[in-house]
């Protein structure tokens, strides 16, 4: 019985534990999202704005024929590494950020 009451409370903290740190995960990567978009200039804007078309474009592609898509994808992202924007996940949840806000400018 103490044994299976340990197990629970050991559970428990350790759930706790994992939740806390996803926390302070997303929450530093907030956090740099904001300082790489502090960063860009005028221009890198315009290229992450093609990377994140891109993206959108190559995650839903039609499978039949999505090579092109994908090629696609890579030059706006080899574009993107030329111009400065570094290549980490906070990029790429920048760009799926601006894929709403585009569309909604565009229909307000």
């Amino acid at each position: 019985m103490i044994t299976a009451v340990c197990a629970v409370v050991l559970g428990a903290l350790l759930a706790g534990s994992d939740l806390a740190g996803r926390w302070r995960t997303r929450r530093s990567e907030r956090a740099r999202i904001a300082e790489i978009a502090a960063r860009l200039d005028r221009f890198q804007w315009w290229v992450l704005e093609d990377l994140a078309a891109a993206r959108q474009a190559f995650l839903y592609r039609d499978r039949r024929q999505g090579d092109e898509k994908i090629r696609a994808f890579l030059a706006a992202r080899e574009a993107a590494i030329n111009v400065g924007i570094p290549d980490e996940v906070a990029v790429y949840r920048l760009a799926d950020q601006m894929i709403p806000e585009r569309d909604q400018q565009r229909l307000g």
